[in-house]
């Protein structure tokens, strides 16, 4: 994504989460750009971050899991429109192989499900700032930031479904921080499971998350109830802390639990409405204000000291 990709999300008549798709388009994209031409409404988007090849969630965000899986009372929010998978690393040969080398669409097949990449269109690289935890290097450098649109099509005892994902191989609190959030993209949905923990090598669990979830403007977090604080988690949040709050400022109204055991290594995994803790927005308001303030006052500080030199 360049300069003139970027601007374009704050000109025409789009609306942010839209903006947010029109940057990523490239000549010759000629299915994502029909998705985007289809959307009737400004974009909802699932994301989920550290994701792997783990295209679970397109079944149980659909329509047919929520009827077997009422909520508990409160309806759900309304479908995403597409899903947002982010992970800085490419683990699986099957996969790679279909994004990169046009081999076997069929990513996975093991008698009881079968799932097919579909219509996979190469959407260039993003060009975030350095950021020392994410380095290209020369065995990630064929996928670094490299940017992906395709179908995925699962076929099982449960019944065939087709839904569309944008899939980003890059940091999460890099494209959270420095995209999503900026631009106030609607990520309506938020999918926080088996992220991190030592799997893959990333011992982050992704707390800083639940930071942000307002500011994505989410309605519904899905998560294993496994994220806690760490070392790892002060360092994201002080790097992006001009963007990521230092503490949460988001409440959470829980509506289904389902065994985690059929989707991960957790014992539950939980559907919570997302609300705006409005005193602890104030307070981060408040905060952020503090920091532009004091930022602004180093700086003319520093152009005084500077003037004082030159004359």
């Amino acid at each position: 994504m360049n300069q003139g990709s970027l601007l374009r999300l704050f000109i025409g008549g789009y609306s942010m989460s839209t903006r947010f798709l029109h940057a990523l388009e490239q000549r010759g994209n000629t299915h994502f750009s029909a998705f985007i031409a289809n959307l009737c409404h400004d974009a909802r988007i699932a994301w989920y971050p550290s994701a792997g090849t783990d295209f679970r969630p397109l079944f149980f965000l659909d329509e047919t899991f929520y009827a077997q899986h009422p909520s508990d009372g409160k309806a759900d929010p309304l479908q995403p429109d597409i899903f947002l998978y982010t992970d800085y690393d490419l683990m699986s040969k099957p996969f790679e192989d279909a994004l990169f080398h046009q081999g076997n669409p069929v990513i996975h097949e093991d008698g009881r499900t079968k799932v097919t990449l579909m219509n996979i269109e190469h959407l260039g690289r993003c060009e975030f700032a350095p950021y020392s935890v994410h380095q290209e290097h020369e065995r990630n450098s064929h996928y670094f930031n490299r940017i992906f649109f395709f179908q995925v099509k699962i076929e099982s005892r449960l019944g065939t479904f087709i839904k569309p994902v944008l899939y980003a191989f890059c940091n999460n609190e890099q494209i959270c921080s420095e995209l999503l959030i900026p631009v106030r993209a609607t990520v309506s949905h938020v999918i926080h499971v088996r992220y991190g923990h030592g799997f893959g090598g990333a011992n982050c669990s992704g707390l800083w998350i639940q930071h942000v979830l307002p500011l994505l403007n989410c309605e519904v977090y899905i998560h294993d109830k496994m994220a806690h604080d760490s070392a790892a988690e002060q360092v994201v949040i002080r790097h992006y802390g001009n963007v990521i709050p230092q503490n949460q400022i988001a409440t959470f109204a829980t509506i289904r639990t389902i065994d985690g055991k059929c989707w991960s290594d957790s014992r539950k995994i939980v559907w919570q409405l997302v609300e705006r803790d409005k005193h602890a927005n104030i307070i981060y308001h408040y905060n952020r204000e503090l920091r532009e303030l004091r930022l602004r006052t180093r700086m003319i500080m520093k152009n005084q000291r500077m003037y004082n030199f030159l004359v």
